[in-house]
């Protein structure tokens, strides 16, 4: 059996194809085209509230980023006017040699009249006076000093340990 050089044809295309049958395609229906499509309003009347209703109450809740910071800066300025250079009262009281003493700023004495002439004589009595008591201090000693600034005019009085 003598083989071709080249084969004209393969052996699985050796049968006559058959030719695809022709389909008409109907791109458009004609019901379709005769109605119209229908939204529901409802619906869309509900969401519109809805979110109008969401808006209403969540701005009421909000403050305004100008507002605050008008408030800071009006503060501020306060803050500056009310500002002194004075240095607080500060009213210490300790025990030297089984007796008690007071020390406002350098001068210390065990007399409490010539304390209250020192805190008398103070002009930011607005800022409060400080009084600061040792541990070894009995409590009516402090509670003396307390009384004492109280007498002098000053507005509040803190007491503080040693």
């Amino acid at each position: 059996m003598s083989v071709p050089p080249f084969p004209t044809r393969s052996p699985l295309t050796q049968s006559k194809k058959k030719p695809l049958p022709k389909i008409n395609m109907k791109l458009s229906n004609r019901n379709f085209s005769s109605r119209r499509p229908t939204l529901s309003m409802t619906s869309m009347i509900d969401v519109v509230f809805l979110l109008l209703i969401f808006f209403i109450v969540s701005t009421t809740f909000v403050k305004p980023d100008r507002d605050i910071a008008a408030a800071i800066e009006v503060n501020e300025q306060k803050s500056a006017a009310n500002q002194s250079n004075l240095e607080p009262a500060i009213v210490d009281v300790f025990r030297r040699e089984s007796q008690t003493w007071f020390r406002v700023g350098a001068i210390e004495t065990d007399n409490l009249d010539k304390i209250k002439i020192l805190l008398k004589g103070f002009d930011n009595k607005s800022e409060g006076a400080f009084v600061r008591a040792a541990d070894n201090v009995p409590y009516e000693a402090a509670a003396q000093a307390i009384g004492i600034c109280r007498e002098s005019g000053f507005k509040s009085v803190s007491y503080l340990p040693f």
